[in-house]
């Protein structure tokens, strides 16, 4: 995979674990304005309607889809993946058309939930893939522009040029 000239590295499993989890975190706060007026009240909306799903259930679905629906369609990334430097490509490195977003987060996602196989696959494929990126032909790679993953993020660029910012200046020799 090639963007702009630069090889687009595949993004490991473990920052895409931990922006699946900044993105469901964030999800259960917003979902939890919803949900609590709607539990307190004992209305129809928590009584099953489809098999054991109440319309709360099906509510929360269809916010939990459409946000990762759109940040992906419309910036390539949601919160988390943007938090952990990551984005969704093709396999080309272009943009995800958005049909192609829609079918990678409602039923391809849904397939890899299921006992999580699809995302552990992640830890076994040399190429970092789900099985929803493998079904709609997508890859989570790093950002272009972020600096690269081996140098020490935490030591300043140019310190002589911000000494307020040379942390390691008392430790040098």
């Amino acid at each position: 995979m090639r963007d702009n000239g630069n090889a687009l590295r595949p993004a490991r499993f473990w920052p895409r674990a931990a922006a699946f989890l900044l993105d469901r975190a964030l999800l259960w706060l917003a979902l939890l304005a919803v949900r609590l007026p709607a539990l307190f009240s004992g209305g129809a909306m928590t009584r099953d309607v489809l098999f054991r799903f109440s319309w709360l259930d099906i509510l929360g679905w269809a916010l939990i889809t459409a946000y990762f629906t759109a940040l992906t369609a419309c910036t390539g990334a949601t919160l988390g993946k943007k938090a952990m430097g990551l984005r969704v490509v093709t396999k080309e490195g272009k943009k995800v058309p958005f049909l192609t977003v829609l079918w990678r987060e409602s039923f391809a996602r849904y397939l890899s939930g299921i006992l999580c196989i699809g995302y552990l696959l992640c830890a076994a494929d040399p190429e970092n893939g789900t099985l929803h990126d493998r079904i709609c032909d997508t890859r989570v790679v790093y950002t272009a522009e972020l600096p690269d993953r081996t140098a020490p993020a935490l030591l300043p660029v140019n310190p002589v040029a911000d000494p307020l910012r040379d942390w390691y200046a008392p430790y040098r020799k």
